[in-house]
């Protein structure tokens, strides 16, 4: 008993904590973007970036605690990523079960500007409590009830994206399409974020559905829960949530009962004691004691609140998770794309994405536009060689540039594992721009550009690009692109996949990236996409990516 006394004091202690935060000064946390990927056996991979602005401290790295899950790190994926493309290793230390060192490799620290942590960990949130079942009349119903790590700085934006197990056929998963699922949400979720429903294809061109929520200005400490439903049928869970809090496990349905860690948030969903970790065991001895502590209480208060009393009984008794009585709340359907709306305000690199130009020959017209401006030096074709115009650091003033630049290796070739990453990193900071825009309508504002545009002398980066993009279409000749030819066709002999779209590159090899140490059964590249975006450029388009492309505690 003196045990349970001291996990109940050291749990109400914890929720007044800090959970994670950097390990020094002179720095400020921007944001934090999470996706939680989910498998049917009610495994995941959770993966974070964490964006930092240094101002003169020396910045190593954060502690990360505070979650609920056990994780699985992967350290060969964890790096971090400045605004000029340059990427540092991470070390990732553990210093107890529930507290881990994020930091730079090799001791060390970042000292101005802005720096993008990225690592994910594989964890069973079936086994955490995350994940389970629970009843909807006869129906079982899947239950993800969840938190991101609680941090103590304060920061612009948060987001978490959550891939479902879930086909979707189609193009746009709309309010019938969450009814055929079941795909409900608390009320508090509605309240507090903004809701949509990107679609994301996985290696084999099939529509996963994915809910992403996202929230702006954010105070200290703030608790990201996120607690949604949908149909049982799409998972083979082995848990149920227990009955009432003095019921015994799920009944003659053949389930495991469910560890809930967080007990409390059954009754006070998003409220202020759903955030103290206490089980099961320990809310029913809390009650036990404030209800001791009651029975002393004046007799003339007691009967001035006994009917009172007797009301909020009687509404306590009456939540039962596997009877017939509960009925999650249902999902008020939201999305952020506004009809007619056009994006206006992309670069030339992204409007070559959304004209569909072939990306091995987006790749050469960027490469010979830095040499162009006097950034690099063609050495050579068949094989490629080019070399740095300047030995120090170079950064061009387009961040796509910035990125593909720093794949130049010392023997002249590009590293085209970072030739892939630049790819990546334009389609992601397309989507950022376009999170809340008409996608037919802004192609076709894209489509009369191109059609209407009158190449110069292709001395400004916006001419050069928009005349290459005439050349391929409308057969424009201009000489000054005649190194293009040649650094495509080596491109497209060491990476066939290049010849392609991006809407076709992204579902190939090349581009895919699924989740480690499980099926591929997720989205091809999102993951790599949205990482390369926020640390390469965030700042070029943070005007217009408040929805965020973007998941730890309870």
């Amino acid at each position: 008993m003196r045990n349970l006394k001291i996990r109940i004091l050291a749990a109400v202690i914890l929720t007044l904590l800090p959970f994670s935060r950097a390990a020094g000064a002179g720095f400020k946390m921007d944001w934090v973007e999470s996706e939680v990927i989910l498998d049917r056996d009610g495994r995941a991979q959770v993966s974070y970036a964490v964006r930092w602005t240094a101002t003169g401290g020396r910045l190593h790295g954060f502690c990360f605690e505070g979650f609920q899950e056990t994780p699985v790190f992967d350290p060969e994926s964890a790096y971090a990523l400045d605004a000029a493309g340059n990427k540092y290793p991470l070390e990732i230390n553990r210093i107890s079960d529930k507290k881990y060192d994020v930091i730079l490799g090799e001791g060390r620290a970042f000292t101005s500007g802005q720096i993008t942590y990225f690592f994910r960990y594989a964890a069973d949130l079936e086994s955490s409590g995350n994940l389970t079942q629970t009843r909807d009349g006869n129906k079982n119903l899947t239950v993800f009830n969840w938190a991101p790590v609680q941090w103590r700085d304060p920061m612009e934006h948060q987001a978490v994206t959550v891939r479902f197990p879930v086909t979707v056929r189609g193009e746009d998963p709309g309010a019938a399409f969450l009814e055929k699922i079941g795909f409900r949400t608390e009320k508090f979720v509605n309240e507090r974020y903004l809701v949509d429903f990107p679609l994301v294809k996985d290696s084999s061109g099939t529509g996963v559905f994915s809910a992403r929520f996202f929230r702006r200005d954010l105070g200290s400490r703030y608790h990201f829960q996120i607690q949604v439903y949908l149909d049982a049928r799409y998972f083979g869970l082995k848990t149920m949530a227990y009955g009432g809090l003095l019921k015994g496990p799920p009944r003659k349905t053949g389930y495991l009962p469910a560890g809930e860690k967080y007990y409390f948030n059954r009754h006070f969903p998003g409220g202020m004691l759903a955030a103290v970790p206490a089980g099961r065991g320990e809310a029913l001895f809390l009650v036990m004691i404030l209800a001791a502590v009651f029975c002393v209480i004046p007799f003339f208060i007691m009967a001035v609140k006994h009917r009172s009393m007797l009301t909020a009984q009687e509404g306590l008794s009456a939540v039962n998770w596997d009877g017939v009585d509960w009925t999650p709340p249902k999902i008020q359907v939201s999305t952020f794309r506004k009809p007619g709306k056009v994006a206006a305000d992309l670069t030339p690199i992204e409007a070559g994405v959304l004209l569909e130009m072939p990306v091995g020959e987006l790749l050469s017209l960027i490469v010979a536009n830095m040499e162009r401006k006097g950034l690099l030096e063609i050495k050579g074709m068949e094989p490629l060689r080019v070399a740095r115009r300047s030995r120090g650091a170079v950064v061009s003033g387009d961040p796509y540039e910035t990125v593909l630049l720093n794949s130049i290796k010392p023997d002249g070739t590009l590293d085209q594992s970072v030739v892939n990453e630049t790819v990546k990193t334009i389609a992601a900071g397309l989507e950022q721009k376009l999170w809340d825009a008409d996608l037919a309508a802004t192609k076709a504002y894209y489509k009369k550009t191109l059609d209407n545009y009158r190449p110069g002398k292709a001395d400004t980066d916006n001419d050069y690009y928009w005349g290459g993009y005439r050349r391929h279409y409308n057969g424009y000749i201009n000489p000054i692109y005649a190194r293009v030819e040649g650094v495509n066709k080596d491109l497209g002999a060491k990476v066939p996949e290049l010849a392609s779209s991006f809407e076709h590159f992204r579902t190939t090899q090349a581009c895919y990236e699924g989740a480690f140490n499980r099926s591929a059964c997720h989205d091809a590249c999102h993951s790599a996409c949205h990482a390369a975006c926020h640390s390469a450029c965030h700042s070029a388009c943070h005007g217009a990516c408040h929805s965020a492309c973007v998941s730890g505690g309870h």
